[in-house]
């Protein structure tokens, strides 16, 4: 199988692999393999793996920043 969400490897995979210019980076049981900073330089995004509070399998997500929450505003939905 081979997913690109990989919350949904971490949570189903016993191992997986990350690519990283087309050759495997490293490979193994992903808590070990889905970190932090190895995954924002592949993806060349800051990243965040955290262990899920009930299951401990660990999502990855996009890191959101001060300026991407700047870029996209307050969230607030202003009516007139």
């Amino acid at each position: 199988m081979v997913p690109h969400d990989l919350g949904l490897a971490a949570a189903h995979a016993d191992r997986v692999g990350v690519l990283h210019g087309g050759r495997i980076a490293v490979e193994g049981p992903p808590s070990e393999v889905l970190d932090e900073e190895l995954l924002s330089r592949v993806h060349r995004q800051p990243v965040e793996v955290f262990p899920h509070p009930r299951t401990g399998v660990p999502p990855v997500a996009p890191k959101r920043t001060e300026a991407v929450r700047e870029r996209r505003g307050s969230g607030t939905i202003r009516r007139p």
